[in-house]
């Protein structure tokens, strides 16, 4: 077998070169002059480098580097290009490609990329906004978020400072008012205000004495935590609603989409003739499935 520099690898030499292209300023842009949509961007002993064949393999590398703009890692991905096509144009030359393992490897490849052009095509073209729709529908009716709570606080340093606000807020005094003038917490400017948060968000102390509360009551005895002495006002709670339908689109559209890849591969395989063996060349009779032929169904 003839040695293969696999995606990973290629990837794993531009995760090295990436330090130095985050390093290197400004974004670079792929002849930004240029008006072709899919300019040339390098030419290899003649052979012309699209900005099509950069995106091809930005889109090919694992998410972590995906994430990163194309612009950000324009250069080391441009150099990881030429090396492919230097390397690929010498194999050429010594005949590689004639190779029967290769060729076997080659058209492995093919297949596989057509199959998912297929899948993409086949679901781009099936899934509709109404069924994305009416599966968000069906999620954000079965959806049961997690509890959450929109509270106040006011934190001071000690207990008995504390026992001072619970003493104001029975005489009358206003929560937001006194957390402006006595809380030493990074909410004070806005009275105390927390907003809404999940139990999970806070220490457990503080958690457990805010979820206990009823809406509109106050903590009768201060909580403490390691920030200090809270008393909280519990101004609300709630099920954390479900994600907007856009946030949800191209999850809904992948969980569509499978269904649909399923169903299709089932319906090609019962029009088609598929006859399976095993290691030793003998039928597998019983793993084929049900299929059609001149109208007739057979089971095998």
């Amino acid at each position: 077998m003839f040695p293969a520099i696999p995606l990973r690898a290629a990837a794993a030499a531009l995760a090295l070169a990436l330090p130095l292209a985050m390093q290197s300023g400004a974004p670079v842009q792929a002849q930004s002059s240029a008006p072709a949509k899919d300019p040339v961007v390098a030419t290899v002993n003649g052979e012309k480098v699209m900005l099509s064949d950069l995106r091809a393999l930005h889109a090919d590398l694992p998410e972590q580097i995906r994430k990163i703009p194309l612009d950000r890692i324009y250069q080391p991905l441009l150099e990881q290009v030429v090396q492919i096509k230097l390397l690929a144009a010498k194999a050429r030359a010594d005949g590689l490609d004639k190779s029967p393992p290769i060729e076997r490897r080659l058209r492995a490849l093919t297949d596989r990329v057509l199959q998912q052009a297929y899948l993409e095509d086949h679901i781009d073209k099936a899934v509709t906004e109404d069924q994305l729709a009416k599966a968000y529908k069906e999620f954000a009716a079965g959806h049961r978020g997690e509890e959450e709570a929109k509270a106040r606080h006011i934190l001071v340093k000690t207990k008995k400072e504390a026992m001072a606000v619970i003493e104001a807020l029975e005489k009358g005094g206003k929560f937001a008012e006194l957390a402006r003038k006595t809380s030493i917490g990074p909410s004070k400017a806005g009275g105390g205000d927390l907003g809404w948060f999940a139990r999970g968000q806070m220490v457990k102390p503080f958690a457990d004495a805010a979820f206990a509360l009823k809406k509109g009551a106050y903590t009768g005895v201060p909580v403490k935590t390691q920030f200090g002495w809270h008393v909280i006002l519990l101004e609300d709670r709630r099920r954390k609603p479900p994600p907007p339908f856009e946030a949800k689109r191209a999850e809904l559209k992948a969980e569509l989409g499978r269904k649909l890849a399923v169903a299709e591969i089932e319906r090609l395989q019962k029009s088609a003739s598929v006859v399976r063996f095993g290691p030793d060349g003998k039928p597998l009779d019983d793993a084929a499935p049900a299929r059609k032929e001149d109208g007739q169904e057979k089971k095998q």
